[in-house]
């Protein structure tokens, strides 16, 4: 057998797990919802199975110490698993909702909290990475876990402002006015099914395969309601706040977007903004010279920068969220969205609820248990009061490009 170094392990697990998933899709999507294989794609379910058991066995061998530990109690828990899903539907009926918390051993909590369960995406995206094209999100967006109650934001209205007063005149008094956002809450909810096959197979790490499904649906999801545009009203972008400025994709392009983010800093919002773009609009920045008719190889991307600043790559910054919370990409338009992403309050708030589903017929017809997560979300723009603002974002731009007929960097 070919000598694989660990990272190698790891980038073929991936390959099988997203294979795994393909074929399940695949097969749901033919039968009507449920998962039946014909005889060679069951041999090449199970082989999968068996290659991802020996390169389990594999990283084992080659793991010492505290990595060795690691590995052990992820097994612990793999098998924890498969009892909880047995004894949820399969085997006999129990309690199916387990509440996520933070671990608290002296409250007797050591298995249904966020370490032991492995199941949040937030912790395991630095292990398992999806792939997933265009979830990367900005440096400066962090995201609160675990907030409680309606959090509250506070902010001042206005400055204090000197004057030129006589020696002995009375100086007018100002007042400082505040004010406050409240972050507006929505419940975000996911479901996966899981096959019985992956399930029974004791050798194959289901713990994995749970959390790379929720990762992916989790990162797609953070990502789009992040970039995208629209007038969804539960859960809105600060993207989908502001009116699109629309500019033209030609050889003045580089100084328009420059002249965008200027007017950012004029109304006091300072540091570097990040730029969001497509794939398509990276290509034909990266063509476009960055000064009109300069002598040299000068583009409006260049050296991992786009005039200058930080941008990230998501096909998400060309979607719009209709009012119904349907999601669907501009046909005719492409976008470039830029923003002081420390202006947005991404939280989940409260409880993560875990849910396992395994004695609905429509389930069990279809050879699956449904293993589901709840959780309380909320994306708050703070920018749009600031100075006396009228609640229209500040720190957040949407630009609308218009194609030149004719150009080739189109």
């Amino acid at each position: 057998m070919k000598e694989m170094t660990k990272a190698q392990i790891q980038e073929r697990q991936l390959e099988i797990m997203n294979r795994m998933h393909e074929m399940e899709e695949k097969s749901r999507e033919a039968n009507n919802g449920e998962i039946l294989f014909n005889e060679q794609e069951d041999a090449q379910y199970r082989s999968l199975c068996a290659e991802s058991a020996g390169l389990s066995a594999r990283a084992k061998a080659m793991a010492s110490g505290e990595e060795l530990k690691q590995i052990r109690e992820r097994e612990d828990m793999g098998k924890q698993l498969r009892e909880r899903i047995k004894a949820c539907g399969l085997e006999k009926r129990a309690e199916s909702t387990t509440i996520l918390a933070l671990k608290d051993t002296a409250q007797g909590n050591t298995n249904a909290n966020l370490e032991a369960g492995g199941l949040i995406p937030i912790e395991i995206l630095p292990i398992i990475d999806t792939k997933v094209a265009g979830i990367e999100l900005p440096d400066d967006l962090m995201m609160a876990t675990g907030v409680t109650g309606t959090q509250v934001i506070p902010y001042s209205i206005n400055d204090v402002k000197f004057t030129v007063n006589g020696e002995v005149t009375k100086v007018a008094e100002q007042a400082l006015d505040f004010a406050n956002i409240q972050a507006s809450l929505v419940r975000v909810a996911a479901s996966v099914p899981v096959s019985f096959r992956a399930i029974d197979n004791a050798a194959f790490d289901i713990i994995a395969f749970i959390t790379f499904k929720f990762s992916k649906g989790w990162a797609m999801f953070r990502a789009l309601h992040v970039y995208s545009h629209g007038e969804y009203t539960d859960l809105q972008s600060p993207f989908g706040k502001v009116t699109p400025i629309e500019l033209t994709l030609d050889e003045n392009i580089g100084k328009n977007l420059a002249k965008e983010i200027a007017k950012m800093y004029d109304k006091g919002f300072e540091g570097d903004p990040e730029i969001i773009m497509d794939k398509v609009t990276e290509v034909d920045l990266k063509f476009t010279k960055l000064i009109p008719g300069s002598v040299g190889e000068r583009t409006v991307i260049e050296d991992g920068r786009c005039v200058g600043y930080r941008y990230k790559v998501s096909p998400y910054v060309d979607y719009a969220i209709a009012s119904n919370g349907v999601a669907t990409k501009d046909a005719t338009y492409r976008y470039i969205a830029i923003g002081h992403f420390g202006y947005l309050a991404e939280q989940q708030h409260g409880e993560l609820r875990f849910n396992i589903d395994g004695t609905s017929s429509a389930n069990f017809d279809r050879g699956t248990v449904a293993i589901g997560m709840s959780t309380d979300y909320s994306l708050t723009e703070l920018s749009g009061k600031v100075n006396g603002g009228d609640g229209t974002p500040q720190a957040f731009a949407l630009i609308k490009l218009i194609e030149v007929s004719g150009n080739d960097n189109i």
